[in-house]
């Protein structure tokens, strides 16, 4: 005796160690297989318009299926998906003679995080699933900052004043200033223009005429490098770089048009070395940023009380159409197919054919028409149309001038034009007894 205890002896001291280590082995499966999900971010600081990478890390569920992550909406915040990084590893232990595999299943779902404003931003639990396991992830906080203002940079963008009319063609404009002592030190730079990221909204791009660089927009479908013409100008008395490109806009509804200023954010080096091949390095930098004003447009519709029969959602100015049929000579009763051919400058996509029977197109009494105007095909030349008819009565002497009406909303007022008539020589049905 020992200070009144037994001192345990070599035998009992070793059993006693391989049952710890037995316990901390299965202690450590337990937790290994405990399904966890997890939000992981980049270490602050953060900013108002920069987008940062947010992780949601789903361990140890079963490799198949691909788990579902539910991500949450955040107010004050825009998340994109990215993607998915899945990972397996697996590791084997020798226990006393005796072998274990120990297999670790990794999901990493990557978003990109936007902050829309200042302030505490919540980002609330991550719901993921996988057949009938569910889990989720705990929310976080985070602290988002103004980034400061430069005035040698600047961002516009030229839109009209409106009104404007849905399926119309508005040609929009962005420029990026940067003056030459920030262009000096400028590291990179990051541009946001809300406008291009709602649903209302159709673009259309075409590189202009002389274009020698590309302007990056990030959109909430990645980054969207617009063809740009940069010239050289002197604006209060500093000389300044403009990089300017166009888009064309046209409106899907007639919902007011609501946009958040465009923003550039720029990432400026403060101090600098040289390198082994003499260039300048940054080895600190800091963020600023320039915004233009907010975006409001009305919108409305074509007008209803005047509209010609011939309308069929063509807006913008001078269309025409050309009729073309593929015989002159038929019997009564027999197929004639025709071709019509629109061109314009306006929104194609959106024009269609009027009715057939319309006032100023086919007279249903004297031909068989189809049931549905024909659906059309875009290309560079125009948008086509096909669509079968038949005559049904002997007197029919040519397929008649068609009316196709426009809304021009430059005038605001709707226009006609026709197409050319095609002659045509009908027989009568030959009956065979």
């Amino acid at each position: 005796m020992i200070g009144g205890q037994c001192k345990p002896n070599r035998r009992g001291t070793e059993r006693w160690l391989r049952a710890c280590v037995v316990l901390f082995v299965l202690l450590s499966s337990g937790i290994a297989a405990a399904q966890d999900v997890r939000i992981q971010v980049a270490r602050g600081p953060y900013y108002l318009g920069q987008p940062f990478e947010l992780q949601v890390a789903v361990n140890d569920f079963e490799e198949e299926p691909t788990p579902t992550v539910e991500a949450p909406e955040i107010d004050g915040g825009r998340l994109r998906y990215v993607g998915l990084s899945p990972s397996t590893s697996t590791s084997i232990s020798i226990v006393n003679g005796k072998m274990s595999r120990t297999t670790e299943v990794k999901f990493i779902f990557r978003y990109e995080l936007m902050p829309l404003r200042r302030g505490v931003l919540r980002v609330p639990e991550f719901k993921v699933t996988q057949g009938t396991t569910n889990r989720r992830s705990r929310g976080l906080q985070l602290e988002v900052a103004a980034v400061p203002r430069n005035d040698g940079i600047g961002i516009s963008l030229e839109v009209p004043d409106g009104p404007i009319f849905v399926g119309q063609k508005v040609p929009i404009a962005i420029e990026f200033q940067v003056d030459v002592e920030t262009r000096r030190d400028l590291l990179n730079y990051k541009i946001d223009v809300p406008l291009f990221n709602l649903p209302n909204l159709r673009f259309l791009d075409s590189p202009p005429g002389g274009a020698d660089t590309n302007l990056e927009i990030e959109t909430a479908a990645g980054t969207l490098r617009l063809p740009g013409i940069s010239t050289e100008k002197r604006i209060n008395g500093r000389e300044v770089l403009v990089v300017r490109a166009e888009r064309t806009m046209i409106a899907l509804s007639d919902q007011s048009i609501q946009a958040d200023p465009a923003s550039v954010f720029i990432e400026q080096g403060m101090r600098f070395r040289r390198d082994l091949f003499n260039q300048r390095q940054a080895t600190s930098s800091q963020k600023f940023m320039a915004t233009d004003q907010p975006i409001e447009i009305e919108v409305a519709d074509v007008p209803r009380l005047s509209r010609p029969p011939s309308f069929a959602g063509a807006i913008g100015e001078g269309f025409t159409l050309e009729v073309v049929a593929d015989r002159c000579v038929v019997q009564i009763g027999e197929p004639i197919k025709l071709t019509f051919h629109l061109r314009g400058n306006g929104d194609l996509t959106s024009a269609r054919l009027p009715e057939l029977d319309a006032e100023g197109l086919f007279d249903p009494t004297l031909f068989r028409l189809p049931e549905e105007p024909p659906a059309g095909l875009v290309d560079e030349d125009g948008k086509h149309f096909e669509a079968t008819l038949r005559v049904l009565d002997a007197e029919v002497r040519e397929i008649p001038a068609l009316a196709y009406s426009w809304f021009d909303a430059e005038s605001r007022a709707f226009e006609t034009t026709r197409s050319r008539p095609i002659a045509l020589s009908v027989g009568a049905a030959e009956i065979i007894g």
